[in-house]
């Protein structure tokens, strides 16, 4: 082969090593990209969780409050904002899980509809913050919700 020759083929495949690197860095920078998104959305709901269980868990009653709601009992509204926070802390959690099963970091069994099932049951006021809250949040969650949780 002559000089000249050798010399292109030596340049081609030097471009498509170029190219090819490219190509993986690019795929290594989405992935990080989604890893980054999935941490935020971890680190905002725990944020909501921990500011919202200041109140809920700010004496060591809330068992005795959520008893006393559940059996018709009489609650100030104070112990009716404590049990809303409760409530949306639920909400958000169920959210959250649902949001990372459907962008795949969470495994498919992941969720475990029995307990979604009890806190939808038990929960107070869980049902009706979802209706309050039906026209702020993702369709496919709500679905989700209608299938496996209001509709089972």
């Amino acid at each position: 082969m002559e000089k000249p020759k050798v010399a292109q083929l030596i340049g081609i495949f030097a471009n498509l090593g170029v190219l090819i690197g490219i190509v993986f860095l690019a795929t290594e920078v989405r992935q990080n990209n989604s890893l980054l998104t999935a941490q935020s959305a971890y680190a905002q709901l725990n944020a909501k969780i921990e500011s919202r269980a200041r109140i809920v868990d700010n004496t060591n009653d809330f068992a005795e409050l959520f008893m006393r709601y559940n059996s018709g009992g009489e609650l100030s509204p104070t112990e009716r904002m404590r049990l809303n926070f409760f409530a949306h802390e639920i909400l958000d959690i169920f959210r959250w899980q649902f949001s990372e099963l459907q962008a795949g970091r969470l495994p498919d069994d992941y969720i475990d509809l029995r307990t979604w099932h009890d806190q939808w049951d038990h929960v107070p006021s869980l049902p009706e913050l979802f209706e309050e809250d039906r026209p702020r949040l993702n369709e496919d969650f709500v679905q989700f919700i209608e299938d496996n949780v209001i509709n089972r």
